[in-house]
């Protein structure tokens, strides 16, 4: 073995193709003298790296892309596989350029010299030839970066005179910082940005000039940002709003004349149509332009920005003039282009496979889901969507039926923060949610109202009908965080027992009794998530956190305490003889990610979760958690090396020696997944994964030895391994998984070892298939 794979890496040596006088370029590095002096080496040698002219070739299956290319450059073969595998798996071989080395480096050190600040930088570059190879290395010495001495603004415009203190105790830069060309560049921009935003529409970059002093000064300068009028003879001129007028079903061939006019809300709005397409009250309120207001640039963007969102319309253009007859007033045509098409059908469908290292177990899934969403449903620019899905799993060798799901989903989403039962608002009025923190959530905020229906059948255990609604927010603050919260939410789950799994709950009370039916309520509280999501450039690590906190059955709890405290009973109360379902239930999910290069990405996950329950039932029993609001692990988007409860919880080990369906679920989970993906060719890219987790139960379940959660539970991670294939077609990716097991949380009967062989568990393990990434 080990002679084959010797002779299979010599034969893919690819210096034997070389011309005479040609060198392979196969490697690059930047090596950094007097690190002592540098704070950030790392970012700085992603900043050099820019200015490589040559970059050597990369890997396929580690073998050299460029030998593909030259074992498939016979011309006179032209057989596809030959055209192919030289265009997707080969590159065009990076022979050395001496020239293009010497330009790197020139350009390297102009950019340490001319924008970071190191004036008395040196890069010289090294090259190494061994057999017809070469290694390039770029030496830099940055020497001393010098910083700022000092820093004044001077304004050379009168009109400006007055808001130049402002600007200057607002500076991004302080005395002391590193000269650095980029930091001067935001600097700029937040002056051009704080005048435009106080009325001066016109001040642009070019008003803004930087000089600089370092007589007399140890690598030091005395900056000065001048701030200049537009000519010699004129100041600038400060902008209010003037006219506005909104086109609100506007179309190129339109004819201004025949157009119905209407002043509301202090603008005129124009159609065509014999009704409005979209309220007036709901464009107004998305517009920030407002008569005779100072412009500000902020509100311009927003308006456009608002507008944009506003499902209904197509396009959204704003055109600024001059008012004829006062020059220091802009006027505003705002132009909105409706949507072709206001109703949008959509049609997806899933295919999965699962194994259970039994061929006679395999499972084959289909799912079919479609939906029909207006983007205008009643005139105020809300988004209706209806959804169905309906889905089968059945066993591949004998095609008999295993679980059918079908779920019924209705979505309203409205472009506005409404103000019908809003605790936030609430929240504002006694002081507890800041003025500010309101005003954004107003600003930002959209409201959804949903209903739903699902249903699942096990078919040789139960089947679960559960009937939803909610009403809630979703707030985006930015492009970073978002809030999405559920005030009031309302959720039916009937439970139905078939016989074969009734015996299994005979066995275990306290499983039983987490299949009993109940009603979930929220009336102030029932959810709330945040998103948040860094954006520090591409080749920084980012980092992704999701956090979601739920309950049910406060303030029903409450209510019945404070029922029994005046009436000195201790009623529980019941509606219909169905229990109110009370836990609180917190997931945490964190998830970090690295660009290697433009081909290659690291990223991992660790999330979190803890249901509690409290009260009792009708009985007098303390409360569990609800089956279906309990956690669970594995598949696709889990741990890929087992299937969907089928681990935990804990330590236990379900023995049943024909298991098909697998229900095992937990109070608490830990799960974490770390994960290298990587392009391969064309639409195809790979990824090798490693998995770990289990959930455990927070009581004790005699009749599930070992699931509740203690100081061991270290020892009861479970843990997996893979490689996948998936398809990017830019919008969605379809991914195919083989998970293997590497560690089971209880010991083998036959190994007494946690740890599982590879042998017998096949050679694409547990394959799972998705789409797109689970994290």
């Amino acid at each position: 073995m080990l002679v084959a794979g010797l002779l299979f890496f010599n034969s893919c040596n690819t210096t034997k193709y070389l011309k005479d006088d040609e060198v392979l370029l196969d490697n690059m590095e930047i090596v950094l003298q007097s690190d002592d002096k540098l704070q950030k080496t790392g970012n700085l040698k992603d900043q050099l790296a820019q200015f490589y002219k040559q970059k050597p070739n990369g890997n396929f299956l580690f073998v050299p892309r460029e030998w593909y290319y030259y074992k498939n450059q016979d011309v006179d073969d032209t057989s596809w596989i030959k055209t192919w595998s030289r265009k997707s798996l080969g590159e065009v071989p990076t022979i050395l350029d001496t020239n293009l080395i010497r330009k790197s480096a020139v350009d390297m050190q102009n950019y340490l010299r001319n924008k970071k600040g190191f004036y008395d930088a040196t890069v010289n570059e090294n090259i190494c030839y061994c057999n017809k190879k070469a290694l390039v290395s770029f030496f830099i010495n940055p020497n001393n970066q010098y910083k700022i001495n000092s820093l004044k603004y001077i304004c050379k415009d009168s009109v400006l005179n007055s808001i130049t203190d402002s600007i200057s105790s607002e500076s991004f830069l302080k005395v002391g910082d590193p000269i650095d060309a980029l930091a001067f560049d935001l600097e700029k921009q937040r002056i051009v940005s704080t005048l435009q935003n106080s009325g001066f529409a016109n001040f642009n970059l070019n008003n803004i000039a930087i000089k600089g002093d370092s007589t007399g000064l140890d690598h030091a300068w005395d900056i000065f940002f001048e701030i200049l009028p537009p000519n010699e003879i004129s100041n600038h001129t400060r902008y209010r709003v003037g006219n506005i007028e909104v086109y609100t079903d506007f179309h190129q061939f339109q004819k201004p004349n025949q157009l119905k006019t209407e002043e509301i809300f202090a603008k005129k709005y124009l159609r065509q149509s014999n009704e409005y397409i979209v309220k007036p009250s709901i464009i107004d309120k998305n517009i920030y332009l407002q008569p005779f207001d100072v412009f500000k640039s902020e509100n311009y963007d927003k308006t456009i920005r608002k507008l944009f969102n506003l499902n209904t319309y197509r396009f959204v253009k704003i055109q600024a003039n001059v008012n004829a007859t006062t020059d220091t007033l802009i006027d505003y045509k705002i132009l909105l282009t409706p949507q072709k098409n206001l109703w949008i059908f959509d049609l997806g469908t899933d295919l999965f496979f699962s194994n259970i290292s039994r061929v006679d177990r395999n499972l084959v899934g289909l799912a079919v889901g479609t939906g029909l969403e207006n983007r205008n449903a009643f005139g105020g620019s809300e988004r209706y969507k209806f959804s169905l899905e309906t889905g089968i799993e059945f066993r591949a060798e004998t095609q008999d039926i295993n679980t059918f799901s079908l779920g019924l989903n209705n979505s309203l989403d409205i472009p506005k923060f409404t103000t019908q039962f809003n605790i936030l608002k609430f929240g504002n009025k006694i002081g507890i949610i800041k003025d500010k923190s309101i005003a954004k959530m107003d600003e930002e905020g959209t409201s959804r109202i949903s209903l739903g229906f699902n249903y699942i059948d096990i078919i040789d255990n139960y089947i679960i009908t559960s009937f939803n609604t909610s009403y809630g927010y979703d707030i985006k603050f930015n492009q970073k965080n978002r809030l999405v919260f559920s005030q009031i939410g309302f959720n039916y789950a009937d439970y139905v027992i078939r016989i074969n799994f009734d015996t299994i709950l005979m066995n275990n009370p306290l499983l039983k009794r987490s299949f009993q039916t109940t009603l979930f309520t929220g009336l102030v509280f029932k959810d709330l998530s945040y998103f948040y999501q860094s954006d520090r450039g591409l080749y920084n690590s980012n980092y992704a956190f999701i956090a979601n906190l739920e309950t049910s059955g406060l303030e029903v709890h409450l209510a019945n305490k404070v029922g029994n405290l005046i009436q000195a009973n201790s009623n529980l109360w019941r509606l219909y003889n169905i229990d109110f379902e009370k836990y609180v239930k917190l997931e945490l999910d964190g998830r970090w990610y690295k660009n290697i290069n433009k081909d290659a990405q690291l990223a991992a996950r660790f999330k979190t979760g803890l249901s509690v329950p409290y009260g009792s039932n009708a009985l007098g029993e303390s409360n569990v958690v609800s089956y279906i609001k309990q956690f669970l692990i594995g598949g696709p988007s889990s741990l890929r090396a087992w299937r969907p409860m089928q681990l935990g919880p804990g330590s236990y080990e379900f023995t049943d020696p024909n298991p098909i369906s697998f229900f095992q679920r937990g109070d608490i989970l830990l799960e974490f997944n770390l994960e290298y993906r990587f392009d391969l060719f064309w639409l195809m890219d790979g990824g090798v994964f490693f998995d770990g987790g289990n959930i455990w139960t927070l009581k004790n379940d005699p009749d599930r030895p070992g699931s509740k959660f203690s100081s061991s539970f270290l020892k009861e991670i479970a843990l997996g391994y893979g490689w996948g294939i998936r398809f990017d077609f830019n919008y969605f990716l379809i991914r195919f998984d083989f998970g293997y097991k590497l560690r089971s949380p209880y010991k083998s009967s036959e190994t007494n070892s946690h740890f599982i062989p590879l042998d017998g568990q096949g050679l694409f393990g547990n394959l799972n298939v998705a789409v797109n990434y689970p994290f």
